[in-house]
């Protein structure tokens, strides 16, 4: 029997999306209509959702805020972001206690001209952090600390060690070091930053002059440190270590959260955020095995089932009100006929069942295949604003 005998070629590529497309609505927060019904029973027989997004989309902020009661009625515990994992406890204090990231946005923001963390610097971000925090999820930092974090950790180091007046003086020398060299980061892109910092006298004997018994003392600084180095390895074109490290970090990260909240509960359940790139299943666009897979081996692991949903906005609109396709020109015949980006309807794709039907029906489009491999399903927003800032330029 030939490989081709084994297709019966019974629908064609456009047939089979029109089959397994399916669209719902978002209003006022709420999401309802056939696609977000087949979502929620997937949520339900998972015991990890990934959502791979299209980062700064207010859209796929509107999405993830609306997603929070399906998950807390299904008993998910943990919210787990593209985030350090240090910078993700200071950003759920600061929710707990201030109700809001502004200031604290701004203050860094006024500082070095850059925000504290990335993908929460939006207002609609904030919305939904809230709604997570509300509904008494934890947060999980699973990524290196941002390039801008040691402005705001180095007062969480000092705090630490309760102000300690033996350390006033080493601590503001490094803090202004650290201001000076992130500022100057921001305005010199061929400035360095990483190996500043990792050689920097200022910040060293800051950092050895704390107590390193200390738990949380010692992992701001070892973090602090692994994220230098991967931005080192950018900054010198060791893309491969680059790539390699902040994965492993990734790695490190997630087990440790899931290894503690295994303590509460046998198979604790997860939905992570992250960008599309990471969140895919199989070899990713940078040809490793990234985060998503791991999660997704986990969950074969544990006999239960991860859920990888890739989003992003069917086109963008900009600061004057103009609609521009946000879809590749090498998709645009394959998704013309599902999607009408001037509509306010989203568009779920049930990329797992196409992929399924590709065993009786040849798939010609090798992005049609490339998508059906790496995730279960993808959902086009309507036409997205970026998120709007959420700090005082």
């Amino acid at each position: 029997m030939s490989i081709s005998s084994l297709f019966s070629q019974t629908l064609k590529d456009d047939e089979l999306l029109k089959n397994n497309t399916y669209y719902f609505e978002i209003s006022e927060g709420e999401a309802y209509g056939e696609g977000f019904e087949i979502l929620k029973n997937q949520i339900k027989n998972s015991q990890f959702v990934v959502l791979g997004e299209e980062h700064f989309s207010a859209r796929v902020s509107e999405f993830t805020n609306a997603i929070v009661p399906a998950l807390t009625k299904n008993d998910f515990k943990y919210f787990a972001a593209e985030i350090g994992a240090n910078s993700a406890k200071v950003m759920s204090e600061l929710i707990k206690e201030k109700h809001s990231l502004y200031d604290f946005n701004t203050r860094i923001n006024n500082l070095v001209g850059e925000v504290p963390v990335p993908f929460f610097d939006g207002k609609e971000d904030e919305v939904f952090l809230k709604a997570f925090m509300e509904n008494e999820f934890e947060l999980w930092g699973i990524d290196q600390e941002y390039f801008t974090s040691q402005v705001f950790l180095l007062d969480k180091l000092f705090l630490l060690s309760e102000n300690s007046k033996r350390l006033n003086s080493l601590y503001t020398v490094a803090k202004d070091f650290a201001i000076s060299a992130t500022k100057k980061s921001i305005q010199d892109r061929k400035y360095k930053l990483s190996v500043s910092l990792l050689h920097s006298d200022e910040i060293n004997d800051f950092f050895n002059a704390l107590d390193r018994s200390n738990f949380e003392i010692n992992k701001i600084i070892d973090d602090l440190k692994k994220s230098w180095e991967v931005y080192k390895a950018f900054d010198e074109n060791e893309q491969y270590y680059n790539i390699h490290k902040r994965l492993h970090i990734m790695q490190e990260n997630f087990t440790e959260y899931y290894r503690k909240s295994m303590e509460v509960e046998a198979l604790p359940k997860v939905f992570v955020k992250i960008g599309g790139v990471h969140a895919s299943k199989g070899r990713s666009h940078h040809n490793i095995y990234d985060i998503g897979n791991f999660i997704m081996e986990l969950a074969n692991f544990n006999q239960q089932k991860s859920t990888h949903i890739l989003i992003f906005p069917s086109a963008h609109i900009n600061q004057e009100g103009k609609i521009s396709s946000n879809i590749d020109e090498a998709d645009e015949t394959l998704f013309s006929s599902i999607v009408d980006f001037k509509s306010e309807m989203w568009t779920l794709i049930d990329l797992k069942s196409i992929e399924k039907s590709s065993w009786k029906n040849k798939i010609e489009s090798e992005s049609l295949k490339d998508y059906m491999y790496r995730f279960d399903y993808m959902i086009l927003t309507p036409a997205s604003k970026q998120t709007e800032l959420n700090f005082k330029k």
